[in-house]
């Protein structure tokens, strides 16, 4: 406040007329006091050179060079402050606050801030007398806005947009201009306000995560503080070309979505872990850009939150923007994103927009990730099509157009339930999982494909060094690799944010125990809405009478639960601890009931892969890709394997999805079901080290004993099936490519220095090759046998079952004489271990297993009767490897089984011999055996053993002579023949 307060006049008006005469004087010069502090110019030479003012004196023409600086004059004189500003020097005033001052304030706009922030800060505003001195301020603001050629060279959208980003009052005086220029000409509001968004919207363009000035979401704030110019402002969001996603990265909402890690445009540099060479300062980087993001994800999440609340109109728009945005970006769902080079791709915004709007829409998803709000998401929002969704409050694009998780049949007539209306939780939910779908699943396959090309570098790298000439300059390769890891760090930075994490998991876990009572809800008839709305306990198994609800979510949201978890399995297995068991146990429920029946989820691919799922919940560490694994506990996943109340189901579930993967109508390609496969090897493998769990396994294998032939075979029966069928595959598979590895490194170090460079190149790249699928088939063929030891260890029966025994002993003679046999040379090569080539531990686990059915006769006598890998000589050969591997402990049990063979052999013989030359049609066709229960197939009205056509109906459910559809309680016992087989059996045995 000023020393004369200009106030005082009005107190005490009584007195003499002397007295009056004084305070009317004083009442004067402190009006005039006041205008020359609020402008900063004085009429007064002295005045102003005492206070630093600019003097007008000067300026004003002579006819008026008697006037007095008052509220009547103000106009004049503020015009003529304003006329004097120079052109010249407005250009090169750039900074704000540059003078003690604002006396010589040369921007038009900025001087009239400060005129206004000394009025406010006076507090005039309180009193009716002053209003004039605002209302002069404003009126020649807005002027100025109106007619901007009357002050040449200034750009007053330029200063508006400084003084909201660097000053305190800039809303009150926002606002009241805003109101005195739509007072004055509102059309001309519109078109200011406009070029105001198109100033932002180039200065976000231009900004980077590192520089990005967090005063932009004050100038947002004002810029949307009220109804009308929120609309405005989402008006001027929308993108010229709409159809073309990439658009809607030149908006002013996409600018800010487009700051993070990552580049904003396709073939930019990375800005960021250039040349990281330490632990210490990758986590120094990592913490610095984690920050920022948050902070920008913070500010950006508030200020999209607040247009939500300012009034429906501004909610449909803000809604319908991001609805919009996902839909005409639905190309990077394209395989060809992933497929094809990492960063070009230029029709759609960039991988950082993705990301950071689905951290936007994570943190407004936060309020409803509990038990009963998510229960509120209408699982039919996605069977809307696209001409009902604004009757119906929707505002994602194309979604009827997703396949479900149940799809409905292209010539089916069936229409799938709509709601009449969705809430804003739906809304939220689903393009939370859509943009997850499309941006992180995405940017986590990127960077999986990144860190192979690393290491496929790497490797190239060190070659190059050891003097190789056939793979390239060193230089040149360790500058690609240094690129590499720039990109790959930048991704694994923007994918592991840990807040993002977090809000990321508590939304999974959500959707996980959202679907899980989905699948457990019958269908209503109450149209307002389909959603669970009530909690309710999961049990197991669950009804066969799955709701039609489930023909309404689209797989993208399994896609995501799946893609999360084992992205944290892989990078930071530390939130599994963090969150608990409250929030683990959802996940397993889902995993489990979809994994384990096809009724819930028809797609065999998606319910092979949530056992992978399983297997990232295991309290290991697994597979580690990023570079160092976190020294975190296992203490709560423990507690989930150990306390979960479905225990049973967890195998009956995994046995389930084991099998399913490959029986008819439910098919996969070959090879890739050994992928599938590959992770629930080790979930068996971690279930078997809990008595409860091989009590479990056991259950299942004494149901399978009691069912051997029953009309569908136990579930348990048909994983041994599928089980041995895999090991005599993989292991054959992995000796031949070993046999090859061993030729052509034979070839490469005899003809290296001799052959020329393009031929030796050829070799190599038949190495890796071959190499790559000698790795595969070695480490699953590893798998497959630890599995049969130890199931074997516990369970006996079903593989000593006369539908199993000759396969199993067959397999493990055919392996242990090529293990161990005079050819096990052909499998030598250099580097086993680079092909994860162990033959010693495969002869222990064969071994093992053979000592575990030992007891069995049926066992020792198909074991005498393979014609193909069984001679006398068979454990002689694997006691000498044992003894030069460490597996003497072993030694006598063989012995003991080897004698064993010896004497069944020679007995059954004996009882051969009594029936050699059966006839004909009393032989097997397809094994070339004396039948025992011969059945006729009802198709082809062939002839087989009961025993063999069990055996080929648990891998293939069609019979064999003509591929027709064939079950066990379809075959028809042919007693007659059966009788003849037995009366001749027992005529021959009495004649000799």
């Amino acid at each position: 406040m000023s020393e004369l307060n200009p106030f005082a006049a009005f107190v005490n008006e009584e007195g003499t007329s002397d007295t009056l005469h004084e305070k009317k004087i004083l009442k004067e010069d402190s009006i005039i006091s006041l205008l020359e502090r609020i402008f900063a110019f004085s009429l007064n030479e002295d005045v102003a050179r005492k206070h630093g003012y600019m003097y007008i004196g000067d300026l004003v023409s002579s006819a008026e060079k008697q006037i007095v600086l008052n509220k009547e004059n103000l106009s004049y004189c503020l015009c003529e402050r304003l006329l004097s500003i120079s052109s010249t020097d407005s250009s090169s005033s750039s900074a704000y606050d540059t003078y003690s001052n604002h006396s010589r304030e040369n921007e038009v706009i900025k001087y009239l801030y400060e005129c206004y922030k000394i009025y406010r800060e006076e507090g005039l505003d309180e009193i009716n007398d002053y209003k004039i001195i605002k209302d002069e301020i404003l009126k020649n603001a807005s002027t100025a806005f109106i007619y901007p050629d009357i002050y040449s060279d200034q750009n007053e959208c330029r200063q508006i947009l400084d003084i909201m980003k660097y000053d305190d009052m800039h809303s009150e005086f926002f606002k009241d201009l805003c109101q005195t220029i739509d007072e004055n000409d509102e059309s001309s509001l519109v078109d200011i306000y406009r070029k105001i968004i198109s100033l932002l919207t180039s200065d976000l363009l231009v900004q980077h995560l590192s520089t990005f000035d967090m005063k932009f979401f004050d100038v947002l704030k004002v810029l949307t503080m009220k109804e009308n110019i929120a609309i405005l402002f989402m008006e001027c969001n929308e993108p010229k070309k709409p159809s073309t996603g990439v658009s809607y990265a030149n908006t002013v909402l996409g600018a800010l979505f487009n700051i993070s890690i990552l580049p904003k445009n396709p073939g930019a540099e990375y800005e960021h872990f250039r040349d990281i060479m330490t632990h210490t300062a990758l986590d120094s980087m990592e913490s610095v850009v984690w920050n920022k993001v948050k902070l920008i994800t913070d500010q950006l999440h508030l200020f999209i939150l607040s247009l939500l609340k300012i009034s429906p109109a501004v909610y449909n728009k803000i809604l319908n923007w991001i609805g919009q945005c996902i839909a005409n970006n639905s190309d990077r769902e394209k395989l060809w994103n992933v497929q094809l080079a990492l960063d070009f791709n230029y029709t759609c915004v960039s991988d950082g927009f993705m990301l950071q709007l689905g951290n936007v829409l994570l943190k407004l998803s936060e309020p409803f990730c509990n038990k009963k709000k998510i229960l509120k998401v209408d699982p039919t929002y996605c069977a809307v099509p696209n001409d009902l969704i604004q009757e119906k409050n929707i505002h994602l694009l194309n979604m009827s157009r997703h396949t479900c998780i149940l799809p409905v049949e292209e010539d089916s007539t069936e229409q799938r339930l709509m709601a009449n209306s969705y809430s804003f939780i739906s809304n939220c939910f689903y393009m939370t999982h859509s943009v997850t779908y499309s941006g992180f699943v995405l940017a986590v396959d990127k960077s999986i494909k990144m860190n192979q090309e690393f290491a496929r570098l790497e490797g190239l790298y060190e070659a190059s060094r050891n003097g190789s000439r056939h793979y390239g300059d060193p230089d040149s390769i360790r500058e690609r690799l240094r690129t590499e890891m720039t990109k790959f760090l930048s991704y694994k930075a923007q994918l592991t944010e840990p807040n993002m994490l977090s809000s990321m998991f508590n939304f999974i876990s959500s959707s996980c125990y959202w679907l899980c009572l989905v699948a457990i809800k019958q269908d209503s008839n109450d149209e307002n809405s389909y959603a669970p709305n009530e909690e309710t306990e999961i049990s197991f198994p669950i009804s066969s009478s799955i709701p039609n609800t489930l023909r309404c979510i689209p797989e993208f949201i399994v896609n995501n639960i799946i893609c999360f978890v084992n992205f944290i399995k892989r990078f930071n297995v530390g939130i599994f601890e963090e969150h608990g068991l409250e929030k683990l146990e959802p996940i397993l429920n889902f995993l489990l009931m979809f994994m384990g029946n096809h009724g819930c989820l028809k797609n065999p691919h998606l319910r092979a892969e949530l056992a992978e799922g399983v297997e990232a919940l295991l309290p290991v560490h697994g597979e580690i890709i990023s570079s160092r694994p976190r020294n975190v506990g296992n203490f709560q996943r423990k507690k989930l394997f150990a306390e979960y109340k479905f225990k049973l189901q967890v195998v009956k579930s995994l046995l389930e999805v084991f099998v399913g993967i490959e029986m008819t109508g439910q098919s996969v390609e070959f090879e890739q079901k050994f992928n599938y496969r590959r992770p629930m090897y080790k979930v068996m493998e971690y279930l078997w080290e809990s008595e409860d769990y091989q009590n479990h396994f056991r259950k299942l294998a004494e149901e399978a004993e009691r069912n051997m032939e029953a009309v569908t075979p136990p579930i348990f029966l048909r994983f041994i099936n599928l089980l041995i069928n895999d090991a005599v595959f993989l292991l054959d598979d992995s000796l031949t490519n070993m046999s090859n590895l061993r030729e052509l490194q034979v070839a490469r170090d005899e003809e290296e220095s001799t052959l020329p460079a393009n031929e030796i190149a050829q070799i190599l790249g038949s190495i890796r090759q071959i190499g790559n699928l000698a790795r595969f088939d070695n480490i699953l063929g590893r798998d497959t046998i630890t599995a049969l030891e130890n199931l074997t260890s516990k369970i006996t029966i079903v593989f000593t079952h006369s539908t199993m025994v000759d396969r199993m002993a067959s397999m493990l003679n055919y392996f242990l004489f090529n293990l161990v046999g005079p050819n096990k040379k052909n499998f030598k090569v250099k580097n086993p271990k680079e092909f994860s080539f162990e033959p010693a531990e495969t002869v222990l686990k064969i071994c093992k297993i053979y000592i575990n059915l030992k007891q069995s006769d049926a066992f020792c006598l198909a074991i005498s009767q393979d014609g193909r890998s069984y001679s006398p000589q068979l454990f002689s050969y694997a006691e000498d490897v044992l003894i030069r591997i460490g597996g003497t402990s072993y030694i006598q049990e063989i012995k003991e089984l080897a004698e064993k063979v010896s004497k069944i052999a020679e007995e059954f013989q004996a009882n051969e011999e009594a029936i050699t030359g059966a006839p004909d049609n009393f032989l097997d066709p397809i094994m070339s055996t004396l039948m025992t229960d011969p059945v006729i197939l009802p198709s082809s009205r062939q002839t087989v053993d009961r025993t063999t056509i069990a055996r080929h109906l648990l891998s293939d459910q069609t019979d064999p002579f003509n591929r027709s559809p064939l079950s066990m309680d379809q075959v028809i016992p042919d007693t007659a023949l059966a009788n003849e087989i037995r009366e001749w059996i027992a005529e021959r045995r009495s004649t000799r």
